[in-house]
C-alpha cells in the first residue's frame, strides 16, 4: 500500500469543480445534468461516510451529508418520472411489444411527466450550482485535513457492512426496499474505492463489478417505479400485461444481481482490510 497522505477536502473539492464545470456546458441536457448533481451527491456522501469515524468534528459529517441529501432529493422528481417513461420503452424493446398496444399506457407517463415536471426545473439547477459554489467556498473555511490509509480503514469497513448486513436481508425477504438499501451502501462502497484509487491496490475490476450490479438494481428498481403507475392507474388498456412484463423482468434482473452480489460480498466485514487486493 502506498503511504502518501488522503486529503478529503481535496477530494471534495475536485468533485465540486468538476460537477459545476459539467453542468455550465450549453450542450449539456437538463437530464443530464440533474444525473450529474444526483451522483456527485452520491459520491460526496461515500466520501463523508469514509471519513466519518476518524472525524472529531462530527457535526461536518452531519451538515454536509444533510446538505448533499436534500440537493439530491430536490431533483428527485424529475428524475424519476423521466425513469418510468424511460423504462417503459426499454420493456416494450425488451420483449418486441407493439408501442399501439399500449398508446394509453404512454400518454399517461407522458402526463404524469408534464404534471410532476417543475416549470422552474431550469431555475432549480441554476440554485443547485449556487450550492455547489457555497460549498466550494465553505471548505475553503475549513481547517485542511489529512488522512493516513489505515486512518479510513473503519469507515470503509463499515461502508461495507452495512451493504454486507443490507444484502443478507434482502436475500432473506426479496422485498424492493431492502433491495434498494442494499443498492445504496453497494455504490458507496465502490464510489470509496474508486476515490481511493490511487492509494490502495483494489483491483479495478470490483468496482467494475459493482457497476454492473447497482446497474442491475438500479433497473429493478426501475421497473418497480413502473409496476406502481401501472397499479395507480389500472384503468388503462392493457396495464395487466404489462404489470406482468415488467415482474417476470424485474424478478430476471434481481435474481441476476443478487448472485453477483453474493460473490462480491461474501467476505466477512470484520476481515476486510484497505489493503487487499483480491478481487473476491
Amino acid at each position: 500500500m502506498k503511504s502518501a497522505m488522503f486529503n478529503p477536502l481535496d477530494v471534495m473539492k475536485q468533485i465540486l469543480k468538476l460537477t459545476s464545470k459539467e453542468i455550465d456546458k450549453p450542450s449539456i441536457s437538463k437530464d443530464k445534468k440533474i444525473h450529474a448533481i444526483r451522483v456527485m451527491s452520491k459520491k460526496l456522501r461515500s466520501l463523508l461516510y469514509l471519513i466519518k469515524p476518524s472525524l472529531q468534528d462530527k457535526k461536518f459529517f452531519e451538515s454536509q451529508n444533510q446538505f448533499y441529501k436534500q440537493l439530491s432529493k430536490s431533483l428527485s422528481i424529475e428524475r424519476e418520472t423521466k425513469v418510468m417513461h424511460d423504462t417503459f420503452q426499454w420493456l416494450l424493446k425488451r420483449n418486441k411489444l407493439s408501442q399501439n398496444s399500449f398508446e394509453n399506457i404512454q400518454a399517461s407517463l407522458q402526463q404524469n411527466q408534464e404534471n410532476k415536471t417543475d416549470p422552474d426545473i431550469d431555475k432549480n439547477i441554476e440554485i443547485c450550482r449556487q450550492a455547489i459554489d457555497m460549498a466550494l467556498e465553505n471548505l475553503d473555511t475549513i481547517k485542511t485535513i489529512q488522512y493516513q490509509i489505515k486512518d479510513l480503514e473503519k469507515g470503509f469497513q463499515k461502508t461495507y457492512e452495512k451493504a454486507y448486513d443490507n444484502l443478507n436481508l434482502a436475500l432473506m425477504t426479496r422485498d424492493i426496499e431492502d433491495i434498494h438499501m442494499f443498492r445504496k451502501y453497494a455504490k458507496y462502497h465502490m464510489y470509496q474505492i474508486q476515490l481511493l484509487s490511487n492509494q490502495i491496490k483494489y483491483p479495478k475490476k470490483r468496482a467494475e463489478d459493482l457497476d454492473k450490479l447497482t446497474s442491475l438494481l438500479g433497473k429493478s428498481h426501475d421497473l418497480a417505479l413502473l409496476a406502481d403507475h401501472l397499479h395507480d392507474n389500472a384503468n388503462l388498456t392493457n396495464s395487466d400485461t404489462l404489470i406482468s412484463y415488467a415482474a417476470e423482468e424485474q424478478k430476471k434482473l434481481t435474481k441476476k444481481a443478487l448472485k453477483q452480489a453474493s460473490k462480491l460480498f461474501k467476505r466477512n466485514p470484520k476481515k476486510l482490510k484497505l489493503s487487499d487486493n483480491d478481487d473476491d
